[in-house]
């Protein structure tokens, strides 16, 4: 699938930002902002997953502790412990990997529809995935002016 490819490509280009930076720009919060460039990669991981597995009551691939540290609303405020960098590396492919296989098996049969923050409604999971593609751009966008500002 052409969203599944564009969903790679975004998620390669993420770990290999985080493969060449350091831990201290991953967790540093720029100025002015509440969440630095591992939540925002975290935060990615965590929406496509509760978009795409949740709401089609199906088990995510990501633990409940990652969940809550990277669901809406978070912040690495709000952090109990601190994320493991390698996780994230690890999940950044392996979410897409599943994703690829669970759509090609016809796995996704059920769905709860949302509307989204911007006005959309979403009503499937093939939706939920361009949707997902569109929200990870907007994070990718403020990963790399939060490299510029630090």
């Amino acid at each position: 699938r052409f969203e599944c490819e564009i969903l790679r490509a975004s998620r390669t280009r993420l770990l290999h930002l985080i493969e060449t930076s350091s831990d201290e720009i991953l967790f540093k919060i720029p100025s002015g902002f509440n969440n630095n460039i591992i939540w925002q990669i975290g935060h990615c991981i965590t929406s496509q997953q509760r978009h795409m597995y949740m709401r089609s009551g199906l088990p995510m691939y990501i633990s409940k502790e990652f969940m809550e540290s990277f669901k809406i609303g978070s912040s690495p405020a709000s952090w109990k412990i601190t994320p493991d960098v390698n996780e994230v590396k690890h999940l950044l492919i392996d979410t897409v990997n599943h994703l690829e296989a669970d759509l090609e098996s016809g796995l996704f049969v059920n769905y709860e529809p949302f509307v989204l923050p911007i006005g959309f409604q979403v009503k499937n999971h093939i939706q939920a995935l361009q949707a997902a593609n569109y929200h990870e751009a907007e994070h990718s966008g403020r990963i790399f002016t939060y490299l510029k500002l630090l």
